[in-house]
């Protein structure tokens, strides 16, 4: 009897897990998705409007993806409430910032759907359709079945190469594409960037001593 209701229970935190993850997911797609639409009908529906949709849901996706990647490292050297509750939520923040993306995602698709010229050429965007691939992979795999179903060690080597995957993709997008371009350079989000990378090296180094 004891046994059952122990096994009852620890189904129920299951299913309370999984509904957190999907209650996270589709309010990070709607919110957003539905600030945009908001944006786009008070703005009106053009190129330059579209673009600004996807430039803010692409900054505010990066934003979360810059908390993803500093919680554990930040916990390390500040061990305050704060770094500890960031890190226990590391997971629900990775579910959201794939459901950011997926709206981003979506005003891509909207924005080829309005322009007739909009082309999507494959070689250029096969970083991208590979980083899509690794959100949604990472996302499937923040429930807790399917966690254990691809065991510990498949799950972290999963999430790290797709960790550095994706920042490295983010950073390719913030800098230039020459020395001429320097004035289109959003250097706020690089400087977080480069935050976020000495607060990673910092950690991994405080670790090793």
């Amino acid at each position: 009897m004891t046994k059952t209701a122990g096994c009852c229970g620890d189904l129920s935190l299951q299913l309370t897990s999984n509904q957190r993850n999907w209650s996270v997911f589709f309010a990070a797609v709607l919110l957003p998705a539905g600030a945009a639409v908001i944006y786009l009908i008070t703005a009106g529906i053009s190129e330059e409007s579209i673009l600004v949709v996807l430039t803010l849901t692409a900054r505010l996706a990066f934003l979360v993806y810059l908390v993803v990647f500093i919680a554990r490292p930040l916990r390390q050297l500040f061990a305050t409430p704060l770094t500890t509750a960031v890190l226990k939520n590391r997971r629900l923040i990775g579910v959201a910032f794939a459901g950011i993306h997926t709206a981003h995602l979506g005003f891509i698709f909207y924005r080829a759907e309005q322009a007739p010229d909009f082309e999507f050429p494959v070689l250029a965007n096969l970083p991208g359709a590979l980083t899509y691939g690794l959100i949604y992979l990472m996302f499937i795999t923040s429930f807790d079945v399917t966690a254990r179903a691809l065991g510990p060690q498949a799950w972290r080597r999963l999430h790290r190469t797709g960790l550095y995957w994706i920042g490295f993709i983010f950073l390719a997008t913030l800098l230039p594409e020459s020395l001429d371009n320097l004035a289109d350079v959003n250097w706020w989000l690089v400087g977080l960037t480069a935050a976020a990378i000495v607060i990673r090296l910092t950690a991994y180094y405080a670790k090793r001593r």
